[in-house]
């Protein structure tokens, strides 16, 4: 029994001394490494000094264009949507900061303010977006045919075009404030707060629009890192200028709407200097006529469309605004907190949909269909997948997130409710969100139009009303609509891919 026992310590201690001669001479290789990143593991070596390298040169010196015509899909896809992504998630965090800021600073009401004059000032800033996402489909398909001659023409009608719209929809939006409050159903006591700040925030939609525009036209080049970048700068100054402008020196709600402006005018002036200095296959060459007329009909008929798709959406936002607001405050509040935790969802499968209208765009241009099918089936699995695990991440974090806005028990509990009743279908948003890229990409704006009015406008809208008309008043019935609304969307859109694809196919090709 001795001897059994002993052979046993004997064969235990020499098994450690295998092993532990094992991992140190494991040690002592990996001291010999170059050490990259950090990390001397041999095992991870090769993968983070090919991959980090790469990411390092994308975020800080990736090229001003890129090819999408060739190469490998999965990877172009991934590296075209990181910047946008980080983009997105950063002006979410900025969101986040600025909406914390204002809720501590000046309490429950001046949110719920900036959250119902946001909605107004959402129609107009959504159109310019959808706007220029349309754009970005005519600069894509001239870049892959490579008719840069043609290109310069364009870009610079595209810019008279956007400064006439912003200064049209400025002016409208300072006259009419008062009464598109009142057609929200804002109650009184909030209106003065909430006319203050949206007349202040509408001086920057010049600004603002011409960042869009720059953004948009740079991602169709395949350049996604500039706009981060400057991004990143006027977070960094908005930021700032909220604690000066709301802590150090109070001035209240204008001066929120202030440092919103400020930032804004920065990121324009810089997003503007790079699109005058290119460097690659194509350089925006300034010439007379700065306006092109024959082109203004292409710009409208592709971009019109595209905006008022975002229009749609924002109308429904605002005509169910009208719903909300007659639960009062708390759930005015609540729905404000909740769209700010909804953009980390939101933000990055939006992304996703604008790479791969550009991703697409470029193909079309060069006549590459299988190259566009294979890069939809990709897109659609990530973000399926991807939009999953956010929602995921997303709600189990949500009861710590939500008390950075407010400290008011009743405006949290509507916030949580929203974001469990909605985010387990939020995968759908996702699928809806690519297939609106690639038939955006195919060259058909007015289709992902339609499907907005219907799925997002129409029926969002009717399905609360008519719940009120047969007595049933509640939140939940908001929160249920937003989610029906995906499955009609996503039905939608398959049949008009489809069809987009089809119609690609029997185009003879030049």
């Amino acid at each position: 029994m001795r001897f059994s026992c002993f052979y046993l310590h004997i064969r235990r201690y020499m098994i450690k001394y295998l092993i532990m001669d094992k991992i140190l001479s494991k040690l002592r290789a990996f001291k010999r490494r170059e050490r990259i990143y950090g990390i001397r593991n041999p095992l991870t070596y090769d993968f983070l000094h090919h991959n980090l390298h790469h990411l390092h040169v994308l975020l800080f010196h990736s090229a001003d264009q890129q090819d999408f015509t060739r190469g490998a899909i999965l990877r172009q896809l991934l590296v075209f949507m990181l910047p946008i992504l980080l983009s997105q998630l950063l002006q979410q965090f900025y969101t986040i900061a600025d909406t914390a800021l204002v809720g501590q600073v000046l309490g429950a009401q001046a949110l719920a303010a900036v959250g119902t004059a946001s909605l107004i000032l959402s129609v107009i800033v959504n159109f310019f977006i959808g706007f220029s996402a349309g754009l970005s489909v005519l600069v894509s398909h001239l870049y892959g045919e490579k008719e840069y001659t043609r290109l310069s023409a364009l870009v610079q009608s595209i810019f008279v075009t956007v400064v006439t719209f912003a200064i049209l929809f400025t002016a409208a939006g300072i006259v009419l404030t008062e009464q598109l409050l009142a057609a929200l159903a804002t109650p009184a006591d909030l209106i003065p707060t909430a006319v203050l700040y949206l007349r202040v925030t509408l001086l920057g939609i010049l600004a603002q629009l011409l960042y869009n525009t720059a953004s948009a036209i740079l991602r169709a080049l395949g350049n996604t890192t500039s706009a981060l970048h400057y991004l990143a700068a006027a977070v960094a100054l908005n930021i700032a200028l909220d604690i000066l402008l709301l802590i150090v020196i109070p001035l209240g709600i204008r001066g929120a709407a202030a440092a919103t402006v400020i930032a804004q005018t920065a990121a324009a002036l810089l997003s503007l200097r790079k699109l005058l200095h290119l460097h690659g296959a194509w350089e925006l060459r300034l010439s007379r006529p700065f306006f092109a007329p024959h082109h203004l009909l292409p710009i409208l008929g592709t971009s019109i469309p595209a905006g008022l798709q975002a229009v749609f959406m924002s109308i429904s936002s605002l005509v169910i605004q009208t719903y909300i607001n007659s639960f009062g405050y708390a759930a005015m509040a609540g729905i404000t907190v909740y769209a700010r935790v909804e953009g980390f969802l939101y933000y990055p499968l939006f992304a996703f949909g604008i790479a791969l209208t550009s991703f697409i765009g470029q193909n079309v241009g060069a006549h590459d269909l299988a190259r566009v099918r294979t890069g939809l089936r990709v897109s659609l699995r990530l973000a399926a997948g991807g939009a999953m695990g956010m929602a995921l991440v997303a709600g189990v974090a949500a009861p710590a997130l939500i008390p950075l806005f407010t400290d008011d028990s009743a405006v949290m509990e509507n916030a949580l409710d929203a974001i469990y009743c909605t985010f387990p279908f939020y995968w759908l948003y996702g699928i809806n969100q690519i297939y609106i890229g690639a038939i955006r990409g195919l060259g058909d704006t007015l289709y992902p139009m339609v499907t907005a009015l219907a799925a997002y406008c129409v029926f969002r809208v009717a399905w609360c009303y008519v719940w009120d008309i047969v007595g049933i008043h509640s939140m939940y019935i908001v929160y249920s609509a937003y989610s029906a609304s995906f499955f009609v969307m996503a039905a939608l859109l398959w049949v008009g891919c489809r069809k987009a694809l089809r119609r690609k196919d029997q185009m003879p090709t030049a």
